[in-house]
């Protein structure tokens, strides 16, 4: 990573909490040296606390960690090799330089489960009006219809069986891992962003500032500036006519309601070191600051009801202009991925996955690992479109 001072090695992984002076031991090949320089490299959990603090997160076993080390040695690197007990493991490098594009990357956590298209259709829509110019979006299973909807996937399917000589001292990775890692698939995909800016946002999340556009925000307010990101307060909405009834003319008149949530940020890509969900966990100029926006994070959350008494009148808008030319859009948009026959919404596997998150509370001391502990329950309700790459992750002992 040559946003540092010094360029650093980052490696992720996902294990079990680890003390201070565990490490990786790795050789690190570098141009135009015959001999690889063995390194340890030392790591901490990506939120901070090991096991989590968070309830749900704090029974799982699996948490995800970067490990780290400042390289000091002229050259590039070629390859590094990672010693995982009895294995070797041979790892490619990817260089991340400072980010120059303008534009914002769309992060999105592993998408799983997932059958509201609709909600794609006006995602793409805002957040290109707002000044997106790339989604990427870690996948592990939608319905069909959904699946047309997607761009630009990454493979995050299911995690791998353990080898078989440590097979029986730890627990599935599937069954004891919080929600498909997101913390892990969030901080890979920064890595990846090449424009100026970028965030992590769900599907049902837009960003919006109070005038103009997003982009022209960013720009304004975190080119050349000590401001690192720039945080949008959470606003649930609710449409009429919903967007689920295939008519998307109410995303002209969001209806607010009073209830609030935790906020998201959009960051400035060349100084951001690691990401929480709701807030930048650190820097790497250490003099960046978060700042509010003054804008609105719009999150159009499935079963929202805004009723008469709990309203409140704001004036944010999913987009900056033009709303009709945009709705036009999205109906347009619809009817090109199915064909001029769109199918009927159902909650039936809405309603299917928060059962199986229901029972999962129920459970004391039980990890919420949707991905392994749902997917029986879920297999009996859609024909389900999982990704079934290989080699993604590697299974090993430190």
């Amino acid at each position: 990573m040559l946003m540092y001072p010094v360029p650093r090695l980052r490696i992720f992984t996902l294990n079990g909490c680890i003390k201070k002076n565990d490490s990786l031991s790795v050789d690190v090949h570098y141009e135009g040296i015959p001999k690889p320089t063995r390194m340890k490299v030392h790591g901490e959990s990506l939120a901070g606390d090991c096991p989590s603090k968070y309830g749900p997160a704090k029974p799982c076993f699996y948490v995800a960690h970067s490990f780290f080390a400042d390289l000091v040695s002229p050259g590039g690197i070629t390859r590094i090799i990672i010693h995982l007990g009895r294995r070797k493991v041979n790892l490619s490098v990817k260089e991340v330089n400072k980010r120059l594009e303008n534009g914002i990357t769309v992060c999105l956590q592993p998408v799983y489960y997932y059958s509201q298209w609709q909600n794609i259709v006006l995602y793409i829509e805002a957040w290109r009006a707002q000044g997106a110019t790339r989604f990427i979006v870690f996948y592990h299973s939608s319905t069909k219809d959904t699946w047309k909807g997607l761009i630009e996937l990454r493979s995050w399917p299911k995690f791998p069986s353990l080898p078989a000589n440590i097979a029986d001292k730890y627990p599935k990775v599937d069954d004891s891992v919080f929600i498909f890692s997101y913390f892990l698939a969030m901080n890979i995909c920064i890595l990846d962003i090449k424009t100026k800016f970028g965030t992590v946002a769900d599907f049902d999340e837009v960003m919006v500032p109070r005038n103009g556009t997003l982009i022209e925000l960013a720009n304004e307010q975190m080119t050349d500036t000590n401001v690192g990101a720039l945080s949008f307060g959470n606003n649930y909405v609710a449409m009429e006519p919903s967007i689920y009834s295939s008519n998307f003319s109410g995303v002209l008149s969001p209806i607010f309601s009073k209830k609030g949530g935790p906020s998201k940020y959009v960051f400035n890509a060349s100084v951001i070191d690691i990401a929480e969900v709701h807030l930048i966990r650190s820097f790497i100029n250490r003099t960046k600051i978060t700042k509010n926006s003054g804008g609105a994070l719009l999150h159009l959350r499935f079963g929202t009801i805004a009723e008469e008494k709990d309203r409140v009148d704001k004036d944010f808008q999913f987009f900056p202009d033009n709303g009709p030319n945009h709705v036009s859009n999205m109906q347009d948009t619809a009817n090109s991925i199915f064909n001029g026959s769109i199918p009927i919404f159902s909650s039936r596997l809405i309603d299917g996955v928060n059962e199986c998150v229901q029972k999962i509370r129920k459970k004391a001391n039980t990890c919420r690992s949707t991905g392994g502990m749902c997917r029986e329950h879920m297999d009996q309700l859609e024909e389900w479109v999982y990704d079934t790459t290989e080699g993604i992750f590697l299974a090993g002992e430190l």
